[in-house]
């Protein structure tokens, strides 16, 4: 089963209107990764507080950016070639509130290539796992970040609010919260393993 960690960085906390300005993504257990940083769409300079936040500065966007069409397509090229070689022609997508944020920047990406004719990968393959919801199910506790979750489980958050930073970190703590609900369900067959039980026991369970 090939599990990928997302992560958007972005101009502003509004999925269906802010820009993209980072992706990230990483296989779990592999050291494949795709890391760019990207030009707003709509050409609006980032603010001072998304600066503050991420690091990432107009001039730092100007130098460094892709275009959006670039950094999608790659994207996207990336995630087809990951489908390819999985076992069982599915994608098992994390991202930490995912459901609210980085799943809606994805389909907004699909739909944009799709608007200048570019095929993408169809979200039928794709299983959508928010590891947000996966802690809330699974933990009881105040606070359900990931930068929080992460210093509890002694993950390293150095660079958060970098994306490729922000992936790493998700793989570790992901792992760590599939290894507290094998304990939970003292099955023999390891939730890692088989992320369509980590889907079900976020969305099903009684």
């Amino acid at each position: 089963m090939t599990v990928v960690f997302l992560d958007f960085e972005t101009s502003g906390f509004n999925p269906y209107r802010d820009d993209i300005i980072e992706i990230a993504i990483k296989v779990m257990n592999n050291d494949i990764t795709y890391n760019s940083l990207v030009k707003p769409k709509s050409n609006e300079c980032v603010s001072q507080t998304i600066t503050a936040v991420t690091g990432i500065s107009n001039e730092l966007l100007r130098d460094e950016g892709l275009s959006w069409e670039k950094a999608y397509s790659e994207l996207n090229e990336i995630l087809k070639d990951i489908l390819k070689k999985s076992p069982n022609n599915k994608l098992y997508i994390v991202a930490h509130n995912g459901e609210t944020f980085d799943f809606i920047f994805l389909k907004r990406i699909f739909s944009e290539l799709n608007s200048i004719n570019i095929k993408t990968i169809n979200t039928k393959n794709i299983v959508f796992i928010d590891s947000l919801l996966f802690s809330r199910r699974l933990l009881n506790r105040v606070s359900y970040k990931q930068e929080t979750l992460c210093k509890t489980y002694n993950i390293n958050t150095n660079g958060n609010h970098r994306a490729l930073n922000d992936v790493k970190a998700l793989e570790e703590l992901y792992i760590i919260l599939c290894d507290i609900l094998n304990k939970e369900l003292n099955k023999r067959r390891s939730v890692l393993e088989n992320p369509q039980m980590i889907y079900d026991y976020i969305h099903f369970k009684i």
